[in-house]
């Protein structure tokens, strides 16, 4: 009741598929029905596209969530069972100029702060600051990508020998292997809390260390106030950590993700054309 329903008898141009799915998030799972219609995003219209009706979510994984959906924009190896991806439509149809899409997601702490922003067949040059460095996918399935290493304060290397990592809009926050996030909650202060949470002392993130993750040779450095994410609770402010453990195994090794927290601070580029992924520090606007 808290969300916005299709409603295909609404529709004249919603086709019944009469397939059945079910898929597992990192957080919940739902079943549905396989449907087609005209998919419309701003002003791009997606003929014939492909998508799941969720009928059964169990549990209360998307109760509080505030999207009504998910569109995935990962390669197609990955939506096999969803049939093609919203974007490759759009390449096959031509919608789009390039073939390529790019996200700036705002920090939503001034009113000057134009809100995020999902950027469908290019790049949008005011939202970065400097040179977009690029790495290649090094499998198409999830944007995956080669990561140099993550590093706390300059010492202490996580994956000193490269591991992999994918980025991803759809993770809150950034995820690794349990066994070097639990050592990385522990360099940065943050002890495990009663809300299967790790907090921190919300007086001490002047003197917390950064964290550094080195990609294709470049250093993105998070700051505490950027890695942490600050709620109210009660009357009382609380400071969470903005690492969490997932253990993704692949066959080059287990896998990191760079979400929300690591794409607040960069503008990233998705690059289908040749393959690769881009970052450049994020233009936020100056804070109240």
């Amino acid at each position: 009741m808290l969300h916005k329903r299709f409603k295909a008898f609404e529709s004249s141009s919603f086709h019944h598929d009469g397939r059945t799915f079910g898929i597992h998030y990192g957080s919940g799972h739902l079943l549905g029905v396989m449907a087609r219609d005209t998919l419309k995003v701003g002003n791009l219209s997606v003929l014939n596209q492909e998508f799941g009706e969720s009928v059964y979510e169990p549990g209360s994984a998307f109760v509080r969530a505030k999207f009504d959906g998910v569109l995935g924009m990962a390669y197609p190896s990955l939506a096999e069972i969803l049939g093609n991806p919203v974007f490759d439509n759009m390449l096959a149809q031509k919608t789009v100029e390039e073939p390529v899409f790019s996200f700036y997601l705002s920090r939503k702490t001034s009113r000057s702060d134009p809100g995020g922003e999902l950027l469908l067949g290019g790049i949008d040059e005011s939202l970065y600051i400097g040179p977009i460095n690029w790495l290649p996918v090094t499998a198409k399935g999830y944007w995956q990508i080669k990561m140099d290493s993550v590093a706390v304060q300059g010492a202490s290397s996580f994956c000193p020998r490269g591991c992999q990592a994918i980025v991803d809009t759809g993770t809150s926050l950034i995820a690794g292997p349990t066994s070097d996030i639990l050592n990385l909650q522990q360099l940065i202060g943050a002890t495990p809390s009663s809300i299967d949470e790790f907090v921190v002392d919300c007086a001490r993130l002047s003197s917390l260390p950064p964290v550094t993750f080195v990609l294709g040779g470049a250093e993105y450095t998070l700051t505490a106030e950027q890695y942490v994410r600050k709620e109210i609770l009660g009357h009382k402010e609380f400071c969470f950590s903005g690492f969490q453990s997932v253990d993704i195994f692949s066959a080059n090794g287990p896998l990191w993700i760079l979400g929300d927290v690591f794409l607040t601070e960069f503008y990233s580029v998705f690059d289908r054309g040749q393959d690769r992924v881009g970052f450049a520090p994020a233009k936020h606007p100056t804070q109240p």
